[in-house]
């Protein structure tokens, strides 16, 4: 079960307030845009799309999906991508979507630009 709430009326947000969940607990680490063959994708639009690519394939593997995630923690190099990150996170997260906190820091290498982690929760069976 998962309930998404707010307490603030006014702009759309790419982010809910409050998730309520009961369930199962799916704690993912975070993902970066590195291809199978450990090369990096090139630029922040890239490095985006190929850490939510391999967000949704760690999911899959758990048998979860996108809409599963109650919790997403963004790691940025440098939050002037900011609004390129919330065109392609808006594409992915349309309605329901989980709170979200998005910090800037150094990351795991030189290349890389974005790390997104999430907490998901699916049906106890």
């Amino acid at each position: 079960m998962r309930e998404v709430m707010s307490h603030k009326n006014g702009p759309v947000k790419f982010y809910s307030d409050v998730v309520k969940a009961k369930g199962t607990f799916l704690f993912l680490a975070g993902q970066v845009a590195q291809h199978a063959d450990g090369s990096w994708a090139e630029g922040f639009e890239a490095q985006t799309e190929l850490a939510l690519t391999n967000l949704k394939k760690t999911l899959d593997l758990a048998g979860a999906t996108i809409d599963d995630i109650v919790k997403v923690s963004v790691f940025m190099s440098d939050t002037r991508y900011g609004d390129i990150f919330n065109r392609i996170y808006g594409r992915v997260f349309t309605e329901n979507k989980p709170v979200r906190t998005r910090i800037q820091c150094g990351l795991l290498a030189p290349e890389c630009l974005i790390e997104i982690d999430v907490i998901a929760v699916v049906d106890s069976e």
